[in-house]
């Protein structure tokens, strides 16, 4: 089982959803099922910014 880590997923309307997932591209992929929009970036979130 791959660990998964938290990503930050910005759409170009201005919606973002945190989700958690092994990678980038999954991330991505998550968050196209969940939102339907064009997605502008995604980041890794930072512990620091997580609290």
């Amino acid at each position: 089982m791959d660990k998964l880590f938290p990503f930050r997923v910005h759409f170009e309307d201005g919606h973002k959803l945190d989700i958690s997932a092994a990678n980038a591209k999954a991330a991505t992929d998550k968050a196209k099922a969940a939102h339907d929009g064009i997605i502008r970036k995604v980041k890794l979130v930072r512990e620091s910014e997580a609290a």
